[in-house]
């Protein structure tokens, strides 16, 4: 089972790619683990601050109230064993060259989660615009920094 990194950032992901994918988890009767688990996250900027222990029972809870209602579980979609992200892009990721610039623009590599959360890595190809945390709404951090 992946950790709870990655188990974050695949539900951010579903948040924030599926409108009905809130409602839904509210529907199998984990609303409340949700709301809680999105607070936890934007109340605490510093991902130390958040308790691992506690984010994984919420996960759990809502990854079980999820399976009951016939919705995939949190480990079965996204990158697959990308690591931490914490303010870079895993190896091999870099898919701008450092001289690519057009008319002085500034490229984008990807978006990462602006609190280092969780490993969600969004790349230009994925979306037009930085997309946005599920806790708080928070654009993803451009990588590389501007």
């Amino acid at each position: 089972m992946k950790g709870v990194r990655d188990r974050l950032s695949v539900l951010c992901d579903q948040l924030t790619r599926h409108r009905d994918m809130a409602p839904e988890i509210d529907a199998a009767g984990a609303g409340p683990q949700l709301d809680e688990l999105l607070d936890l996250l934007s109340a605490t900027p510093d991902a130390t601050a958040a308790s691992e222990e506690r984010l994984g029972e919420l996960l759990d809870a809502i990854e079980d109230a999820c399976a009951r209602h016939g919705l995939a579980a949190l480990d079965v979609r996204g990158p697959a064993d990308i690591g931490p992200v914490a303010g870079r892009l895993p190896p091999g990721f870099a898919l701008t060259p450092d001289d690519a610039t057009e008319n002085g623009a500034d490229t984008v590599d990807a978006w990462i989660c602006p609190w280092g959360h969780c490993g969600r890595v969004v790349f230009p190809e994925e979306a037009a615009d930085a997309p946005v945390c599920a806790a708080g709404d928070e654009p993803l951090r451009a990588f590389p920094p501007r």
